[in-house]
């Protein structure tokens, strides 16, 4: 299986655009993160699991979301970044939900898609600064 590591870099957002939306909603800023896995033909009849660890904090805001890990001067504060996978918030540390059998060589290269987007952790307009944002998170594949 091969996936390299990547950076992905979201586009600035205005603080005003960001409390304009609600919480969780996606913004302009919101990035397409693509995935390739590509297993050897003797995977056939295996199945790939998948899991995503967040590297550093995760937020106590909900599923998916990864607090900044930058502070001091240059930081945003209350601001995270929001990883979803088909639409829907990903879900830390779980090695069973993230799965899927090759039964044939079509399927030993396969396409995960996510995005990541900013996250307004606060509705309180003084809470939430301008600055820097950054998370990470690794994702761990499997083959059984």
């Amino acid at each position: 299986m091969s996936t390299p590591h990547s950076q992905v870099t979201l586009n600035r957002i205005d603080k005003s655009k960001l409390m304009s939306l609600s919480r969780g909603a996606q913004t302009p800023a919101e990035k397409k993160i693509v995935m390739n896995i590509d297993c050897p033909t003797s995977s056939i009849g295996n199945t790939v699991t998948y899991w995503f660890n967040p590297i550093g904090g995760v937020s106590t805001s909900g599923d998916g979301i990864v607090d900044n890990m930058i502070s001091g001067a240059t930081a945003a504060n209350n601001v995270g970044i929001f990883f979803k996978l088909a639409g829907s918030p990903v879900i830390f540390y779980d090695m069973d939900k993230y799965n899927y059998k090759i039964t044939n060589s079509s399927m030993l290269s396969n396409t995960i898609s996510m995005t990541a987007d900013y996250y307004r952790a606060s509705d309180n307009n003084s809470d939430v600064t301008l600055g820097n944002v950054k998370a990470m998170l690794e994702v761990v594949i499997q083959e059984d």
